[in-house]
């Protein structure tokens, strides 16, 4: 946890998000139950491992730090904030949450229109973590989410930082903390 006095930043949240996936199964299993892969959460684990030597050359604390790929059809780079890797091996499936985390910003022109093309991107070309299907997750405060209008509904799954707040302590101190966005028009 983050000491009480310090500002936490998105990141400091992709890393306490990532982290409580990884050592909770509980969390593993509600974060499961808000996508298309619900039936399956209870036999599903984290690639944790897989995932941190699919990128030899980035620190293994890092495993799920911003996933970058060009992509031809968005015309640049794009990163996923939260990227994990899971196997259901009931199903023999295995599947890739992207997720995009915002603290007070809003999301950039573009941003939540870039995901599902991205995600398709590297279910196709992506070899170092194969996978079969994939979920585009947004999590913001109500706000934000709110703010984000039909942005957020290009989003699988839309979880708010206060839910989440729930479970990790960070995120519940981080809704005190986070500004709402500019509405249109003001």
């Amino acid at each position: 946890m983050i000491m009480q006095t310090q500002r936490l930043s998105e990141d400091d949240l992709c890393r306490a998000f990532a982290e409580k996936v990884a050592d909770s199964e509980d969390f593993k299993n509600w974060i499961l139950s808000r996508t298309k892969f619900a039936a399956g959460r209870f036999s599903s684990r984290l690639l944790k491992q897989e995932q941190a030597l699919a990128r030899p050359r980035v620190l293994p604390d890092r495993w799920w730090r911003h996933w970058f790929w060009r992509i031809t059809e968005l015309e640049k780079e794009h990163e996923t904030d939260v990227l994990l890797w899971f196997a259901d091996d009931a199903e023999g499936l295995r599947f890739v949450l992207h997720v995009e985390l915002k603290l007070g910003s809003k999301l950039t022109a573009g941003q939540a229109a870039s995901y599902a093309p991205r995600a398709r991107h590297v279910l196709k070309y992506e070899k170092r973590l194969p996978h079969q299907d994939f979920a585009t997750v947004f999590i913001a405060p109500t706000k934000t989410i709110l703010a984000s209008g039909a942005d957020s509904d290009l989003f699988d799954a839309v979880i708010s930082l206060e839910e989440v707040g729930v479970f990790i302590q960070d995120f519940a101190r981080a809704t005190t903390q986070a500004t709402p966005p500019a509405t249109k028009g003001a």
